[in-house]
């Protein structure tokens, strides 16, 4: 496979920003890649599964981590550290270098890279103490924060 991370941004782009159907879309990807090593494929479709179950946490998280709104980021870039932040909260196996220097690579000009590393290294800073919602005030908001529902 030529880059997984690479896979599973096209996959995860078209699905959030362009609208597409995500089984579809992860199909066609695997597809593509059919003579890639198992893992590699079991990779990808761990990264874009799990980044758009986890949605919800993953955009409060960046939410807090920067100072720009994910919505107002470019799609682009938001993509890329939607799934950056679930490889570096909920896939334990891979380190938070790797995560944050690969996803790096894929933006695509050197504001673009500032900006993710900084996010980033951000989000690993804090990654044991990222604020959620206040339980107390308002449960179903912390409910729906914790488990991205």
């Amino acid at each position: 496979m030529k880059n997984t991370r690479e896979t599973a941004f096209q996959v995860i782009h078209k699905v959030l920003e362009e609208g597409e159907h995500s089984h579809v879309v992860l199909r066609q990807a695997l597809l593509q890649e059919k003579d890639a090593e198992k893992r590699d494929r079991a990779f990808v479709t761990r990264l874009s599964e799990g980044t758009l179950e986890r949605l919800l946490t993953i955009d409060y998280i960046l939410n807090q981590v920067s100072k720009t709104p994910v919505k107002k980021m470019k799609p682009v870039v938001r993509t890329i550290l939607r799934m950056s932040v679930y490889q570096l909260l909920f896939m334990d196996k891979v380190p938070s270098s790797a995560a944050v220097n690969e996803s790096v690579k894929l933006a695509r000009n050197p504001g673009e890279r500032s900006f993710v590393n900084g996010v980033l290294r951000r989000a690993v800073r804090e990654k044991n103490n990222l604020p959620m919602p206040d339980e107390k005030k308002n449960y179903k908001r912390y409910l729906s924060v914790k488990y991205s529902f």
